[in-house]
């Protein structure tokens, strides 16, 4: 694929926003693309609501291990990223339908060190969990590593490190056969706005890790800042197609690399209308490519997944998850998923109010889409 230089302009740009997309080449993504909606094809089930002793829940994680659902996030009292925020988790043994109890998987009870939401990975059949540490909201002070024992049922800490990398996506493994997180980096205690990669070259998750930025600071074409770069790649033989979010512009930003994350060219811009949202993408066994954030709409009310044809970068179909007009309330947003025998498993938060939230799942039959 290669980008045009004429860029899509969508209805909610601003002044700015058009000048600035004006400035980029640009990729096209969308064909013929047809929105479906009240799904057979979806299932949706909850994985855990708020409680009276912690309100605010973030971020959850999802991965299929050994037949079993692994979920996890960060849990606060009330208030987002403010005192103690233990790392928690569940698992589901059928398929999403019903949890375990809570697990604490980390903590820190003085409230000094905060954690930021987890990712998982699997390497040599054994799962691993990696997590930010914090020594304020989103000032990234070290990464940890653990590993799930089955001898003891419980993830063990193996080491933590100084890397102020902020996570966004579950562990993937390159074509080259080396692995790759994708987030975003800052100094050491600070706030990470520079979207970046982690590799490492061994293929191992427990080995070190390589950072590489896909931009040398955290600046955008124009001159502003960025805010909030999540990132999350399609890996395909003739590339890495890296989206990227950003609260400063409404321009949904895409960088790519030809050399399997070792350099990156971009910033461009594409015509998939996912703007200030998490977004979370990935191949299916089947061949097809899939694309999951909320599209234009107040508060992040409408939560879709995009598919592909199989084998192609051109997205035919546009799933409604979520589609709600309660506001704040009907906010369902940073997806995580992951495949399991003909599934999709989508966790997302879910806002029952701006400091009450909780994690749910979306399930959908892959044939039926």
């Amino acid at each position: 694929m290669k980008p045009s230089d004429k860029p899509t302009l969508f209805r909610f740009y601003t002044a700015e926003d058009i000048r600035l997309a004006e400035s980029l080449k640009s990729y096209s993504f969308l064909r013929n693309c047809r929105e479906i909606t009240n799904s057979e094809a979806v299932e949706k089930y909850m994985i855990h609501e708020p409680d009276e002793e912690y309100g605010f829940l973030h971020e959850t994680a999802v991965i299929a291990y050994h037949g079993v659902l692994f979920a996890s996030w960060y849990n606060c009292r009330r208030d987002e990223l403010h005192g103690r925020t233990p790392v928690r988790g569940k698992r589901s043994s059928d398929g999403g339908k019903t949890w375990s109890a809570v697990e604490v998987i980390d903590d820190d009870e003085s409230g000094n060190i905060m954690f930021c939401p987890p990712v998982y990975g699997i390497d040599d059949d054994k799962l691993y969990m990696l997590v930010n540490e914090m020594v304020a909201a989103d000032h990234m002070h070290a990464l940890n590593l653990y590993v799930f024992c089955e001898e003891t049922n419980c993830f063990e800490k193996l080491w933590s490190r100084p890397i102020p990398f902020k996570l966004n996506t579950n562990v993937m493994t390159l074509p080259n056969g080396k692995k790759m997180i994708s987030g975003r980096v800052a100094e050491l205690d600070g706030f990470p706005n520079t979207p970046a990669v982690l590799l490492s070259d061994s293929g191992k998750i427990d080995a070190e890790w390589r950072l590489v930025k896909l931009a040398e600071n955290g600046d955008l074409p124009d001159g502003e800042k960025f805010v909030h770069p999540e990132i999350c790649p399609i890996i395909r033989e003739d590339g890495i197609y890296m989206f990227c979010r950003n609260d400063k512009r409404r321009v949904p930003f895409l960088y790519v690399s030809k050399d399997n994350g070792e350099s990156w060219d971009g910033p461009f811009t594409h015509d998939i209308p996912l703007v200030s949202t998490k977004v979370y993408a990935g191949q299916l066994q089947d061949g097809r490519y899939y694309i999951v954030g909320n599209i234009e709409k107040a508060a992040r009310t409408k939560l879709v997944i995009y598919f592909s044809e199989k084998d192609t970068m051109e997205f035919t179909k546009c799933l409604v998850l979520c589609d709600s007009d309660k506001g704040l309330e009907g906010c369902m947003h940073y997806p995580v998923a992951c495949e399991n025998e003909g599934k999709l498993y989508i966790s997302y938060t879910r806002n029952y109010t701006w400091e009450r939230r909780g994690a749910a799942l979306a399930v959908i039959d892959l044939k039926r889409v």
